[in-house]
Order: structure tokens, then C-alpha cells, then sequence
């Protein structure tokens, strides 16, 4: 199965280059920001920017585990979770900023160190999601950056709406 978001590269060594390397622009819509400005919603209906920083945190840990799965094992089960759910049943609203982005930059060079030593086939190894079927290695770590690629514009969104300047 291909994977959702567009933009993410097609080539291992690009793959790779980008998953390490998206941390530092998160990080830059983030630095310099208040509790309170992390905590405002401005943009109605929307996550703030702790929500979604939490979510992201929530989610790279889940997707390094399954990218782990599906080049350590043949036919790895991933298994889905809602989003939403974790956002209220988390503590979101609690959580430090600082110890989430670290969360982030620590997973991302965890996992980048593993990419970088895969073997081809490895790349090609499968998963099975509980609910979007199968997906290989390779496909999982596209997954990975384009959702990181994906919430980047609503980062900038939020700060913009709160008359922050987005490098």
C-alpha cells in the first residue's frame, strides 16, 4: 500500500537524509514560543501547538516501533490507534514541550542509525496494519516523513495566527 502523504522522497538514501533531518525545522516552529502561546488555540477548532507537538511525539514513537517490526520480522502486525483518543485520554494539555521534542529528536536518531544499516531486503520486508493492510519497510519510513511533513504547515498556521514569525 502507498503511502498517504505526498512530497515524501522515493530513494533509501533521500528517505533517509529526510527522516533525519525534519527534526530541526519542528524544532524551529517551536523555539522561542511561550507556555501559553504553546497552549493557545488560534486557530479554532484546531489542536494547539502542545497538542500537536504531544501527537507528534505520540506518533513517531508508534511509527519507529513499527518500522522496527517490519525490517526485524516477516509480516510484522502494526496495529492502529486513535489519534483523537490520545489527545484526551493522554493528558496533552500536561505534558512538558521540552521532554516531547526530545521524545522526537531521540526516536528520530534511534531509528536513523537502524535505516542507515539495513540491508536492501530489509527495506522490502512487510507489515500488516490492523486496518490499512500491508506496507513494507521502506513505505513505513515515507510514512514517517510525510507526516511529519503533513503537520508542519499547521505549525506554521498556528504561529502566524498568533503573529509569530515562521523562519
Amino acid at each position: 500500500m502507498a503511502h498517504p502523504y505526498l512530497g515524501a522522497p522515493e530513494k533509501t538514501p533521500d528517505i533517509i537524509a529526510a527522516y533525519e533531518h525534519q527534526v530541526s525545522e519542528l524544532e524551529s516552529l517551536i523555539k522561542g514560543m511561550s507556555g501559553d502561546q504553546l497552549r493557545a488555540r488560534p486557530v479554532p477548532g484546531k489542536w494547539s501547538t502542545l497538542e500537536l507537538l504531544c501527537h507528534l511525539s505520540d506518533s513517531e514513537q508508534v511509527m519507529a516501533e513499527r518500522i522496527k517490526r517490519a525490517a526485524a520480522m516477516d509480516k510484522a502486525l502494526v496495529i492502529a490507534y486513535d489519534e483523537d483518543r490520545y489527545v484526551t485520554e493522554l493528558a496533552y494539555t500536561h505534558r512538558e514541550p521540552a521532554e516531547e521534542l526530545h521524545l522526537i529528536r531521540a526516536t528520530r536518531a534511534q531509528t536513523t542509525r537502524i535505516l542507515k544499516h539495513l540491508r536492501p531486503e530489509q527495506w522490502d520486508r512487510t507489515a500488516v496494519h490492523s486496518e490499512r493492510g500491508l506496507f513494507t519497510t521502506k513505505e513505513l519510513v515515507q510514512y514517517a516523513v510525510g507526516h511529519l511533513m503533513h503537520h508542519l504547515p499547521f505549525l506554521k498556521e498556528k504561529r502566524r495566527a498568533m503573529g509569530l514569525a515562521c523562519d
